[in-house]
């Protein structure tokens, strides 16, 4: 009997002693649960664009006594302790590691105990709620431009899409300019917006033009905003200027040259050639200049056989145009009668050639039409004994006006001749003459015999006279330049 008895006491006291252990461990499970026992750092909820980093450590005051540990949105645990998302142990905090934030990591981070992990709850077996705290990752995306070239093409009389993908997150709102336009859509309307950029209908010349494609993105925590701008060319065929005529007349003469320019306007730019008598000229047996939209033909008319018909033609992928050119027999004109000069300063001097022009008579291939001067430093001149190096100007005829040569060096001695220009070419050149700049006077120079109404006399000279010649220069100069006077 005494037997039974010592091992009822035995078993009593296991069974109090588990109840012991039982209240222990739900005192401690009270202790750990309070709302204030795991702290992030930072608390504060922040938005955050990818490509960026963060960190974020979790603690506990018995961080010697708890083990703890993170899960993703998708209540994984994170057990990596590198790579772009990682943990690490920092004695006193376990830390979450963003090395570059990604969209994908927006959503809810949580910190928990790990209960398994504490000597209570190991020791005593018993499963013990997990305390938790979470942090919101909010994940914003910049606006980008994808897959959006800055020139793009159309072609002509067909429909356009002109792209224009825009990224982000929140997802921007876009509008678009038309050279610096605003553009408006609507359902019948030539414009379209497309969820990757716009459309038009029908492209025509007229559409070819910077395209600008601005993105506005609205946060909670700002704003911001983006443009691209893109270049569209529009394809098409080529197409002669209006102002020039299907067939047109050139005039030359035996012993001469000529240059046949010829012009049309493509895209891509055309492709050009020239024939005559149905066979085709090349660049072996004649002098061709091709620029992007022009090609010049350059003829020494050696013989009156070489007067005639030259076509040209512009081709691309979409199309061609051609052009014909009579180049007949004209007549040589003679070099101007008359050269002196008229005035000088230091830097213009003014020459007669005698010019006239009739008002009354339609001009003829005989008819004067203009003058070119060639002009050089006497020192240069006798460096070399050639003419190849001077300076040309050239000058349409203007009744009794006299010709400008500006922008000459100070008190220097310069070379001059002329020839007479009509539709067949140039005249001989005139004697050479010698012509002198003056140099220039000091300002305040004592006994000056520039005398106020002497300057008062020059200024309207230069208004008057100068001025207007120096334009028509300009003028000329680019007039020749797009009739292919190389």
């Amino acid at each position: 009997m005494i037997t039974p008895r010592i091992t009822m006491t035995r078993m009593q006291f296991g069974f109090n002693f588990l109840l012991l252990i039982a209240a222990s461990s739900i005192n401690g499970n009270q202790q750990i649960s309070k709302s204030d026992a795991l702290k992030l750092t930072p608390e504060e909820e922040m938005a955050h664009f990818v490509n960026q980093s963060r960190m974020v450590t979790c603690s506990h005051p018995d961080h010697s006594e708890v083990r703890l540990k993170w899960r993703n949105p998708k209540n994984a645990i994170i057990s990596e302790t590198k790579g772009r998302v990682h943990i690490e142990d920092k004695g006193d905090s376990l830390a979450l590691i963003f090395e570059a934030i990604a969209r994908t990591d927006q959503g809810n981070w949580t910190c928990e105990v790990d209960v398994e992990g504490t000597a209570t709850a190991t020791e005593g077996r018993v499963t013990v709620p997990a305390l938790r705290k979470s942090f919101k990752m909010i994940v914003y995306e910049p606006i980008s431009f994808r897959d959006t070239n800055t020139v793009q093409t159309a072609v002509e009389d067909k429909d356009a899409t002109i792209r224009c993908e825009v990224k982000g997150h929140p997802e921007p709102s876009v509008s678009w300019y038309f050279n610096g336009q605003p553009l408006f859509f609507s359902n019948n309307g030539r414009y379209s917006k497309l969820a990757d950029g716009m459309s038009i209908k029908k492209v025509v010349q007229n559409d070819s033009g910077e395209y600008t494609c601005k993105a506005f993105q609205i946060s909670a925590t700002g704003s911001s905003f983006e443009e691209k701008t893109i270049r569209l060319n529009i394809k098409h065929k080529p197409y002669m200027p209006p102002w020039k005529k299907s067939i047109s007349d050139a005039y030359g003469y035996v012993g001469g040259m000529v240059n046949l320019t010829c012009e049309a306007t493509a895209e891509p730019p055309a492709n050009f050639s020239w024939s005559a008598n149905n066979k085709k000229l090349t660049p072996k047996s004649h002098i061709i200049y091709n620029g992007r939209h022009v090609s010049m033909l350059q003829i020494m008319i050696k013989t009156s056989s070489i007067f005639g018909k030259y076509k040209c033609e512009a081709k691309n992928e979409l199309g061609s145009v051609t052009q014909e050119i009579h180049l007949k027999e004209g007549t040589k004109p003679d070099p101007p009668s008359l050269f002196q000069l008229r005035g000088v300063n230091s830097d213009t001097l003014d020459i007669d050639v005698g010019a006239t022009k009739s008002h009354d008579i339609p001009p003829d291939p005989t008819t004067v039409i203009g003058y070119r001067f060639e002009l050089m430093p006497t020192d240069e001149y006798l460096k070399s004994r050639s003419w190849d190096h001077a300076s040309r100007r050239d000058f349409d005829v203007a009744d009794g006006a006299t010709y400008l040569l500006v922008q000459l060096i100070p008190d220097t001695k310069y070379l001059i001749r002329v020839a007479a220009r009509n539709a067949a070419g140039l005249s001989d050149w005139t004697e050479v003459k010698e012509f002198s700049t003056h140099p220039v006077q000091p300002h305040g120079t004592s006994g000056s015999s520039a005398q106020p109404t002497d300057v008062c006399f020059k200024f309207v000279w230069l208004l008057a006279v100068a001025l207007p010649a120096a334009l028509s220069i300009t003028h000329h100069r680019f007039a020749d330049l797009t009739k292919g006077r190389f």
